[in-house]
Protein backbone atom coordinates (compact mmCIF):
# COMPACT_ATOMS: atom_id res chain seq x y z
CA UNK A 1 0.00 0.00 0.00
CA UNK A 2 2.57 2.59 1.08
CA UNK A 3 5.63 1.38 -0.80
CA UNK A 4 4.09 -0.22 -3.89
CA UNK A 5 5.55 1.43 -6.98
CA UNK A 6 4.13 1.91 -10.46
CA UNK A 7 4.72 4.17 -13.45
CA UNK A 8 1.68 6.45 -13.19
CA UNK A 9 3.61 9.54 -12.07
CA UNK A 10 4.43 12.51 -14.31
CA UNK A 11 6.57 15.26 -12.81
CA UNK A 12 9.82 17.21 -13.16
CA UNK A 13 12.27 14.73 -11.66
CA UNK A 14 15.07 17.22 -11.06
CA UNK A 15 12.82 19.46 -8.94
CA UNK A 16 11.63 16.65 -6.68
CA UNK A 17 15.11 15.12 -6.43
CA UNK A 18 16.61 18.49 -5.46
CA UNK A 19 14.01 19.01 -2.72
CA UNK A 20 14.56 15.52 -1.34
CA UNK A 21 18.35 15.81 -1.42
CA UNK A 22 18.35 19.16 0.39
CA UNK A 23 15.91 18.09 3.11
CA UNK A 24 18.48 17.09 5.74
CA UNK A 25 20.10 20.53 5.91
CA UNK A 26 17.17 22.69 4.80
CA UNK A 27 14.17 21.99 7.04
CA UNK A 28 13.33 23.34 10.49
CA UNK A 29 13.07 19.90 12.07
CA UNK A 30 16.77 19.32 11.33
CA UNK A 31 17.92 22.65 12.80
CA UNK A 32 18.87 23.43 16.44
CA UNK A 33 15.77 24.15 18.52
CA UNK A 34 14.90 27.71 19.45
CA UNK A 35 15.34 28.59 23.12
CA UNK A 36 11.85 29.69 24.09
CA UNK A 37 13.13 31.27 27.31
CA UNK A 38 14.98 33.95 25.35
CA UNK A 39 14.03 36.88 23.12
CA UNK A 40 11.01 37.97 25.22
CA UNK A 41 10.40 41.63 26.01
CA UNK A 42 7.02 42.31 27.64
CA UNK A 43 6.82 45.74 26.02
CA UNK A 44 6.96 44.30 22.49
CA UNK A 45 3.72 43.07 20.88
CA UNK A 46 3.28 39.41 19.98
CA UNK A 47 1.52 40.08 16.67
CA UNK A 48 1.63 42.81 13.98
CA UNK A 49 -0.91 45.56 14.58
CA UNK A 50 -1.07 45.97 10.79
CA UNK A 51 -2.84 42.60 10.61
CA UNK A 52 -5.63 43.62 13.00
CA UNK A 53 -8.37 44.95 10.67
CA UNK A 54 -9.99 47.16 13.33
CA UNK A 55 -6.90 48.48 15.14
CA UNK A 56 -7.92 52.09 14.45
CA UNK A 57 -11.64 51.50 15.03
CA UNK A 58 -13.21 54.26 17.11
CA UNK A 59 -14.22 51.81 19.84
CA UNK A 60 -11.05 49.71 19.80
CA UNK A 61 -8.42 52.46 19.61
CA UNK A 62 -9.10 53.90 23.11
CA UNK A 63 -8.38 50.58 24.88
CA UNK A 64 -5.58 50.72 27.48
CA UNK A 65 -2.14 49.75 26.16
CA UNK A 66 -1.94 46.71 28.44
CA UNK A 67 -5.27 45.43 27.14
CA UNK A 68 -4.07 45.86 23.56
CA UNK A 69 -0.90 43.87 24.29
CA UNK A 70 -3.03 41.06 25.72
CA UNK A 71 -5.30 41.24 22.68
CA UNK A 72 -2.26 40.90 20.40
CA UNK A 73 -1.17 37.88 22.44
CA UNK A 74 -4.55 36.30 21.71
CA UNK A 75 -4.24 37.22 18.02
CA UNK A 76 -0.84 35.49 17.92
CA UNK A 77 -2.39 32.35 19.42
CA UNK A 78 -5.22 32.41 16.87
CA UNK A 79 -2.78 32.94 13.99
CA UNK A 80 -0.79 29.88 14.99
CA UNK A 81 -3.86 27.78 15.66
CA UNK A 82 -5.05 28.46 12.12
CA UNK A 83 -1.65 27.38 10.79
CA UNK A 84 -1.88 24.22 12.92
CA UNK A 85 -5.39 23.55 11.60
CA UNK A 86 -4.25 23.84 7.99
CA UNK A 87 -1.41 21.39 8.65
CA UNK A 88 -3.44 18.92 10.71
CA UNK A 89 -6.84 18.91 9.02
CA UNK A 90 -6.11 19.89 5.43
CA UNK A 91 -2.53 19.06 4.38
CA UNK A 92 -1.67 15.99 6.44
CA UNK A 93 -4.82 13.99 5.58
CA UNK A 94 -4.21 14.58 1.86
CA UNK A 95 -0.57 13.47 2.12
CA UNK A 96 -1.70 10.30 3.89
CA UNK A 97 -4.24 9.53 1.16
CA UNK A 98 -1.65 10.06 -1.57
CA UNK A 99 0.90 7.84 0.17
CA UNK A 100 -1.76 5.11 0.23
CA UNK A 101 -2.47 5.77 -3.48
CA UNK A 102 -6.12 6.70 -2.97
CA UNK A 103 -5.60 8.89 -6.03
CA UNK A 104 -3.38 8.04 -9.02
CA UNK A 105 -0.12 9.72 -9.98
CA UNK A 106 2.01 9.14 -6.88
CA UNK A 107 3.45 5.70 -7.56
CA UNK A 108 7.03 6.94 -7.97
CA UNK A 109 9.43 6.39 -5.07
CA UNK A 110 10.72 9.97 -5.30
CA UNK A 111 7.23 11.44 -4.95
CA UNK A 112 6.53 9.15 -2.00
CA UNK A 113 9.72 10.37 -0.35
CA UNK A 114 8.69 13.99 -0.92
CA UNK A 115 5.25 13.33 0.58
CA UNK A 116 6.74 11.67 3.65
CA UNK A 117 9.20 14.54 4.13
CA UNK A 118 6.35 17.05 3.91
CA UNK A 119 4.45 15.09 6.56
CA UNK A 120 7.44 15.18 8.91
CA UNK A 121 7.81 18.92 8.34
CA UNK A 122 4.13 19.61 8.95
CA UNK A 123 4.06 17.62 12.17
CA UNK A 124 7.07 19.58 13.39
CA UNK A 125 5.38 22.85 12.44
CA UNK A 126 2.46 21.85 14.65
CA UNK A 127 4.91 21.35 17.52
CA UNK A 128 6.56 24.72 16.83
CA UNK A 129 3.19 26.50 16.84
CA UNK A 130 2.04 24.60 19.91
CA UNK A 131 5.09 25.68 21.90
CA UNK A 132 4.90 29.38 21.06
CA UNK A 133 1.15 29.35 21.75
CA UNK A 134 1.76 27.89 25.20
CA UNK A 135 4.29 30.64 25.92
CA UNK A 136 1.88 33.38 24.82
CA UNK A 137 -1.04 31.88 26.72
CA UNK A 138 1.02 31.81 29.90
CA UNK A 139 2.39 35.35 29.48
CA UNK A 140 -1.02 36.87 28.75
CA UNK A 141 -3.28 34.70 30.95
CA UNK A 142 -5.04 33.16 27.96
CA UNK A 143 -5.15 29.54 29.10
CA UNK A 144 -8.88 29.11 28.44
CA UNK A 145 -9.10 31.02 25.14
CA UNK A 146 -10.96 28.85 22.62
CA UNK A 147 -10.09 29.52 18.98
CA UNK A 148 -12.91 28.39 16.66
CA UNK A 149 -12.53 26.28 13.54
CA UNK A 150 -11.58 28.53 10.61
CA UNK A 151 -13.94 29.15 7.72
CA UNK A 152 -11.85 27.00 5.36
CA UNK A 153 -12.29 24.03 7.70
CA UNK A 154 -16.05 24.46 7.86
CA UNK A 155 -16.21 24.68 4.07
CA UNK A 156 -14.02 21.61 3.54
CA UNK A 157 -16.12 19.54 5.95
CA UNK A 158 -19.26 20.55 4.07
CA UNK A 159 -17.75 19.50 0.74
CA UNK A 160 -16.53 16.19 2.21
CA UNK A 161 -20.01 15.49 3.58
CA UNK A 162 -21.47 16.08 0.12
CA UNK A 163 -18.97 13.79 -1.64
CA UNK A 164 -20.58 10.73 -3.21
CA UNK A 165 -17.67 8.36 -2.65
CA UNK A 166 -14.11 8.10 -1.31
CA UNK A 167 -12.57 9.17 -4.61
CA UNK A 168 -14.64 12.34 -4.76
CA UNK A 169 -13.75 13.09 -1.12
CA UNK A 170 -10.07 12.61 -1.93
CA UNK A 171 -10.37 15.11 -4.80
CA UNK A 172 -11.96 17.61 -2.39
CA UNK A 173 -8.98 17.17 -0.07
CA UNK A 174 -6.59 17.53 -3.01
CA UNK A 175 -8.17 20.87 -3.92
CA UNK A 176 -8.11 22.36 -0.42
CA UNK A 177 -4.59 21.15 0.33
CA UNK A 178 -3.37 22.50 -3.02
CA UNK A 179 -4.56 26.01 -2.21
CA UNK A 180 -3.25 25.80 1.36
CA UNK A 181 0.25 24.58 0.48
CA UNK A 182 0.70 26.80 -2.54
CA UNK A 183 -0.43 30.00 -0.80
CA UNK A 184 0.44 29.69 2.92
CA UNK A 185 3.89 31.18 2.32
CA UNK A 186 2.40 34.65 1.91
CA UNK A 187 0.39 34.18 5.12
CA UNK A 188 3.61 33.42 6.99
CA UNK A 189 5.65 36.17 5.31
CA UNK A 190 3.39 38.86 6.80
CA UNK A 191 4.60 37.92 10.29
CA UNK A 192 8.13 36.68 9.53
CA UNK A 193 9.16 40.04 8.05
CA UNK A 194 7.56 42.28 10.69
CA UNK A 195 10.28 43.79 12.89
CA UNK A 196 7.81 45.33 15.33
CA UNK A 197 6.89 42.04 17.05
CA UNK A 198 8.60 39.70 19.51
CA UNK A 199 11.81 38.45 17.83
CA UNK A 200 11.03 34.86 18.84
CA UNK A 201 7.69 35.00 17.04
CA UNK A 202 9.27 36.39 13.88
CA UNK A 203 12.11 33.83 13.90
CA UNK A 204 9.76 30.93 14.60
CA UNK A 205 7.45 31.96 11.77
CA UNK A 206 10.36 32.43 9.37
CA UNK A 207 11.56 28.87 10.02
CA UNK A 208 8.05 27.70 9.15
CA UNK A 209 7.93 29.94 6.08
CA UNK A 210 11.18 28.55 4.65
CA UNK A 211 9.82 25.02 4.81
CA UNK A 212 6.55 26.05 3.21
CA UNK A 213 8.34 27.76 0.32
CA UNK A 214 9.79 24.36 -0.58
CA UNK A 215 6.44 22.66 0.01
CA UNK A 216 4.80 24.95 -2.51
CA UNK A 217 7.29 23.79 -5.14
CA UNK A 218 6.87 20.17 -4.10
CA UNK A 219 3.07 20.36 -4.19
CA UNK A 220 3.25 21.91 -7.65
CA UNK A 221 4.87 18.69 -8.86
CA UNK A 222 2.78 16.29 -6.75
CA UNK A 223 -0.60 17.81 -7.62
CA UNK A 224 0.36 18.11 -11.27
CA UNK A 225 1.24 14.41 -11.35
CA UNK A 226 -2.07 13.45 -9.73
CA UNK A 227 -4.08 15.64 -12.09
CA UNK A 228 -2.43 14.17 -15.19
CA UNK A 229 -3.21 10.65 -13.97
CA UNK A 230 -6.90 11.39 -13.34
CA UNK A 231 -9.52 10.56 -15.95
CA UNK A 232 -11.51 13.36 -17.57
CA UNK A 233 -14.33 13.34 -14.97
CA UNK A 234 -11.74 13.39 -12.19
CA UNK A 235 -9.95 16.35 -13.75
CA UNK A 236 -13.24 18.21 -14.13
CA UNK A 237 -14.12 17.49 -10.50
CA UNK A 238 -10.74 18.80 -9.33
CA UNK A 239 -11.10 21.99 -11.38
CA UNK A 240 -14.53 22.61 -9.84
CA UNK A 241 -13.40 21.84 -6.30
CA UNK A 242 -10.30 24.01 -6.45
CA UNK A 243 -12.37 26.92 -7.76
CA UNK A 244 -14.66 26.50 -4.74
CA UNK A 245 -11.67 26.23 -2.41
CA UNK A 246 -10.14 29.41 -3.83
CA UNK A 247 -13.41 31.22 -3.17
CA UNK A 248 -13.30 30.18 0.50
CA UNK A 249 -9.61 31.00 0.97
CA UNK A 250 -10.13 34.53 -0.37
CA UNK A 251 -13.21 35.22 1.79
CA UNK A 252 -12.43 37.31 4.91
CA UNK A 253 -12.74 35.09 8.00
CA UNK A 254 -13.68 36.98 11.17
CA UNK A 255 -14.49 33.98 13.39
CA UNK A 256 -11.28 34.28 15.41
CA UNK A 257 -11.79 38.02 15.94
CA UNK A 258 -15.29 37.36 17.25
CA UNK A 259 -13.93 34.78 19.70
CA UNK A 260 -11.03 36.93 20.92
CA UNK A 261 -13.09 40.08 21.47
CA UNK A 262 -15.71 38.06 23.36
CA UNK A 263 -13.13 36.22 25.47
CA UNK A 264 -11.45 39.47 26.48
CA UNK A 265 -14.83 41.16 27.02
CA UNK A 266 -13.77 44.13 24.90
CA UNK A 267 -16.32 46.94 25.36
CA UNK A 268 -18.54 47.73 22.37
CA UNK A 269 -17.26 44.66 20.51
CA UNK A 270 -20.61 44.29 18.72
CA UNK A 271 -20.14 47.70 17.11
CA UNK A 272 -16.51 46.94 16.24
CA UNK A 273 -17.49 43.69 14.53
CA UNK A 274 -20.51 45.20 12.79
CA UNK A 275 -18.30 47.84 11.19
CA UNK A 276 -15.75 45.18 10.25
CA UNK A 277 -18.42 43.01 8.62
CA UNK A 278 -19.71 46.02 6.69
CA UNK A 279 -16.21 46.80 5.39
CA UNK A 280 -15.72 43.17 4.37
CA UNK A 281 -18.92 43.03 2.34
CA UNK A 282 -17.96 41.89 -1.17
CA UNK A 283 -14.23 42.03 -0.38
CA UNK A 284 -11.86 39.33 -1.61
CA UNK A 285 -8.54 38.80 0.13
CA UNK A 286 -5.39 39.37 -1.89
CA UNK A 287 -3.05 36.37 -1.81
CA UNK A 288 0.11 35.33 -3.65
CA UNK A 289 -1.04 32.55 -5.93
CA UNK A 290 1.96 32.61 -8.28
CA UNK A 291 2.79 28.92 -7.72
CA UNK A 292 -0.84 27.87 -8.08
CA UNK A 293 -1.25 30.04 -11.17
CA UNK A 294 1.83 28.39 -12.68
CA UNK A 295 0.27 24.98 -12.07
CA UNK A 296 -3.04 26.06 -13.60
CA UNK A 297 -1.25 27.34 -16.69
CA UNK A 298 0.78 24.15 -16.98
CA UNK A 299 -2.30 21.92 -16.69
CA UNK A 300 -4.61 24.10 -18.77
CA UNK A 301 -7.02 24.81 -15.90
CA UNK A 302 -8.95 28.07 -16.21
CA UNK A 303 -10.20 30.16 -13.31
CA UNK A 304 -7.25 31.90 -11.61
CA UNK A 305 -6.88 35.43 -12.89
Amino acid sequence: MYTTLDHDASFTAKVVERLAASWDHRVAVRQPRLDLTQYCDDSIPEFPISMVPFWDDEDFAPLPHADKLRFLGAAWVAYNEKAMYLEDEIVQPLCSLLLKRRLPGTGDARLKQALAQIQVDEQFHILMCLEVCHCARERHRLGDLEVPEPLVGVAQRARLAAARDEREAAIVRLAYASVAEMSINAYLTQVSTDLSIQPLNRINTDLHRRDEAAHGTGFHEIVGSVYRALDAPGQAAFAAEIAAALDVFTTPDTTAWHAILAHLAVPHRERILARLDARNEGVRLSRDYATLRSLFDELGIAGLA
